[in-house]
C-alpha cells in the first residue's frame, strides 16, 4: 500500500501539480500576450490607413497634373500670369496657385490678387526664386512604394536625417519662422525637436503609443532635407511633378508642382499650395473604410481611428464626438513625408476591455486547472480507497481460505474418527453408538452446508442464472428446515421455537434456495445467538395494492447483537465479526451474503434489526402470490 502511494505521488500527483503551477504561471502572462496580439492586429489597421493616405495624396498630385495639362491645352500662352485664378476656379483643392520659371521669375500669383496671394508671396518668394534653401519634406510616388517595405531599425532610421551645420540650422530657422514668431518658437517643444534638429539628433514623434511594435516607433520617420526649389524640380528630369511639405509659422504647408516639357532656360513650373481643410475632407472617408475589419479577422475591441496633425490634434476621426488623450493612442503609424509628423492613430473606446478579457481568460484557465487538479486528487483518493478495499478483500479471502480449510478439516476429522470407532467395533453400547451416529450425521450436514455455501457463492459470482421458480409454501419450507435443525440444536442445548401466524403462505420461488436462506439464518443464530432461537412467520397485506402483500420469516436470538458500525458490513462477502480460528466460532463469512443475494434474486430482502430485550432479528421478506393476498 505504501509503495503504491509513493508511485502515485511520483508518477501522477507531483507532475500534475507541476503542470498546474506552470499553467497558472502562464495565465499571468495572458494579458501581455493578448494585448500584444491585439496591438499587432490594430497596427495593421493604422499601417493600412497611413498607406492609403499616402496614396490619396499621390492621387491628388496626379489630379493636379491632369488639371494643369488641361489648362495648358486650352490657354497655354496666357496661362502663367492667370494660373492662380484659373487653377482655383477649376480645382477646389488649390488654396493658391503659382507659376515660376527656372530663371527665378514669378508669374503668379500677383500681390494684388488678395490677402492669400500676398501671404504666399511673402512666405515663398525667396524659396521659389532660388535665393535661399529651406528645410522641406519632398515626397514622390517612388518614395511611397519604398515606405511600404519594412521599416528600418532605430539606428538605420537615424541615418536618414541629413546632418545640418549650425549656420544652416540658423538659416533654416530664419527662413521658416520670421523674427516675430521667435518667442512662440522658443516655447514650442515640437518645433525645437522636429523642425530644427541638431546634428545627428533623432526627432521624437508627437505621440507616444501605448503599445510599441517596432524599434523606431518612438522616433519620427519623416526625412527632412535642406534644399532649394530649383534643385527639387531639376532632380525630376525634363518632365516631372512632385509634392513637398514645409513648416512656416509653425504651420504645415503642402505644395504640389508640375514641370511640363519645355526646353530652354526659361521653362515654366506650375504649382499649387493645397487647402488643408479640403485635403482632410478628402481623407475622411478612408477612416470609415478601416472601421470594420474583414470578416476573417479576429474579433477586435471597439476602437476609434483618428488622423492627427503635426500638433497631435485630431483633424478626422471615425467616431465623431469621441474624446481621449490624443497623444496616447493604443497604436499609431506615421503618415511619412507626404504629411510629415501626421499620424494615423487608433484608440480603444474601452481601454479596460482587454484587461477584462485577459482576466476572464485567466479565471477560466485557473478554474480548469483547479478542476483538473481536484479531479486528480479525487481520483487519487478513489484509487487509494479502492486499493484499501481490494487489500481488505484480499485479506478476507485469505482468511476465508484459512477458515474453510479449518471448517472442512474439523467435520471430516470428527466423521472419520467416529466412523472408525464404529467400524472397528470399539463401541459396543447401543446408546454410545447412537450418539456417535448422530454426531456423524450433524457433521455431515455441517459439511454439506459449508460446501453448498461455497458453491452457491461461486455460481453467483460467475453470474449464473437463478434456479427455476415454482409455486411453493413458505410455512411448509420453514417447518422442514426447523425440524431438520432441531435435533442438532437441542443437542447443543439451544432451545428453538416456531411461531406460525398463518398455516399457508404460497410464494413463487425456488424451494431449495428459500430453504438455504432460512438455514443460513438459523446457522448464524446458532453461532452468535445464545441458547434461545425463535422463528416467526407472518404475512403483511399492502394498503394500496394487493400485489404489494409479502410473507416474512424472522429468526430472532438472544445473543449480543450487531454493533451499529458493523451493520452494513455483515452482508459483505467474507466479513466476520470474529475470526473463526481465534474465536472458536465456525463459519466462512458467506452465510448472510448468500442469504441476501438469494432473497433479492426472488425480489425479496434480508434485513437486520435489534431484538427488543436484547439480541438480533434477521427477517426474510418475499412477495406473496397475488391469489394468496386476495384470500
Amino acid at each position: 500500500m505504501r509503495r503504491s502511494i509513493w508511485i502515485f505521488l511520483a508518477a501522477i500527483l507531483l507532475p500534475s501539480l507541476a503542470l498546474a503551477w506552470l499553467a497558472v504561471r502562464s495565465a499571468r502572462d495572458q494579458q501581455v500576450v493578448l494585448e500584444h496580439q491585439q496591438a499587432i492586429i490594430d497596427q495593421n489597421l493604422t499601417d493600412t490607413l497611413a498607406r492609403q493616405v499616402q496614396q490619396e495624396l499621390e492621387n491628388t498630385r496626379a489630379e493636379f497634373v491632369g488639371k494643369t495639362q488641361e489648362l495648358l491645352r486650352t490657354g497655354a500662352p496666357t496661362l502663367a500670369p492667370n494660373f492662380n485664378r484659373r487653377i482655383r476656379t477649376t480645382w477646389p483643392l488649390a488654396e493658391v496657385g503659382f507659376a515660376v520659371d527656372t530663371r527665378g521669375v514669378v508669374y503668379s500669383p500677383m500681390p494684388q490678387e488678395g490677402p492669400r496671394a500676398r501671404t504666399f508671396r511673402a512666405e515663398n518668394d525667396r524659396f521659389l526664386t532660388n535665393r535661399e534653401t529651406v528645410v522641406v519634406f519632398p515626397f514622390s510616388k517612388q518614395q511611397a512604394i519604398q515606405e511600404e517595405k519594412p521599416a528600418p531599425t532605430q539606428n538605420a532610421s537615424s541615418s536618414l536625417l541629413l546632418p545640418l551645420t549650425q549656420n544652416s540650422a540658423n538659416a533654416q530657422q530664419n527662413a521658416i519662422h520670421p523674427p516675430m514668431a521667435q518667442n512662440q518658437l522658443a516655447n514650442n517643444l515640437f518645433v525645437q525637436q522636429a523642425l530644427v534638429p541638431n546634428t545627428g539628433q533623432q526627432i521624437q514623434r508627437i505621440v507616444t503609443p501605448q503599445k510599441e511594435t517596432s524599434m523606431q516607433s518612438i522616433f519620427s520617420g519623416a526625412v527632412p532635407e535642406e534644399s532649394g526649389f530649383r534643385h527639387i524640380v531639376e532632380s525630376g528630369g525634363e518632365q516631372a511633378s512632385g509634392s513637398l511639405a514645409r513648416f512656416l509659422q509653425d504651420n504645415l504647408r503642402l505644395l504640389v508642382w508640375y514641370r511640363p516639357r519645355s526646353p530652354g532656360a526659361g521653362a515654366q513650373i506650375f504649382g499649387a499650395q493645397l487647402l488643408q481643410s479640403a485635403v482632410v475632407e478628402r481623407l475622411q472617408p478612408l477612416l470609415a473604410v478601416q472601421v470594420a475589419p474583414p470578416a476573417s479577422a479576429s474579433p477586435s475591441p471597439e476602437y476609434c481611428l483618428a488622423l492627427l496633425d503635426d500638433r497631435g490634434h485630431p483633424v478626422a476621426q471615425s467616431r465623431p464626438g469621441f474624446q481621449t488623450d490624443w497623444k496616447r493612442p493604443f497604436v499609431a503609424t506615421e503618415i511619412g513625408d507626404a504629411l510629415p509628423h501626421w499620424e494615423a492613430a487608433l484608440y480603444l473606446t474601452d481601454p479596460k476591455q482587454l484587461t477584462r478579457t485577459a482576466s476572464t481568460l485567466q479565471l477560466t484557465l485557473a478554474l480548469i486547472v483547479a478542476f483538473l487538479t481536484g479531479a486528480i486528487l479525487l481520483g487519487g483518493l478513489m484509487m487509494s480507497a479502492e486499493m484499501r478495499r481490494q487489500m481488505k478483500l484480499a485479506r478476507q479471502k485469505t482468511d476465508f481460505v484459512s477458515n474453510v480449510s479449518h471448517e472442512l478439516k474439523t467435520p471430516l476429522t470428527s466423521i472419520r474418527m467416529f466412523a472408525d470407532m464404529l467400524a472397528e467395533g470399539r463401541v459396543t453400547e447401543p446408546e454410545r453408538q447412537g450418539t456417535y451416529l448422530r454426531i456423524i450425521s450433524a457433521e455431515s450436514a455441517r459439511l454439506t452446508r459449508l460446501i453448498n455455501n461455497v458453491l452457491d457463492y461461486a455460481r453467483m459470482e460467475r453470474g449464473a442464472p437463478p434456479a427455476d421458480s415454482r409455486p411453493c409454501d413458505l410455512v411448509e419450507i420453514t417447518k422442514e428446515v426447523v425440524e431438520t435443525c432441531r435435533p442438532h440444536l437441542e443437542s447443543l442445548g439451544i432451545k428453538i421455537d416456531l411461531a406460525i401466524e398463518s398455516d399457508h403462505l404460497p410464494i413463487q420461488a425456488d424451494r431449495d434456495s428459500i430453504a438455504q436462506i432460512i438455514l443460513n439464518l438459523i446457522s448464524n443464530a446458532e453461532k452468535y445467538g445464545g441458547k434461545e432461537i425463535r422463528i416467526e412467520t407472518a404475512s403483511h397485506t399492502g394498503e394500496a395494492n394487493a400485489r404489494q402483500s409479502t410473507a416474512t420469516v424472522a429468526v430472532l436470538d438472544r445473543g449480543p447483537g450487531i454493533p451499529p458500525s458493523q451493520i452494513k458490513e455483515i452482508f459483505k462477502p467474507f466479513h466476520r465479526l470474529d475470526d473463526s480460528l481465534s474465536s472458536g466460532v465456525s463459519g466462512s463469512g458467506l452465510g448472510l451474503t448468500l442469504a441476501r443475494r438469494m432473497a433479492r434474486g426472488h425480489h425479496g430482502e434480508i434485513t437486520y434489526a435489534p431484538r427488543p430485550g436484547g439480541g438480533a432479528s434477521f427477517t426474510l421478506t418475499i412477495p406473496l402470490q397475488p391469489e394468496a393476498a386476495r384470500v
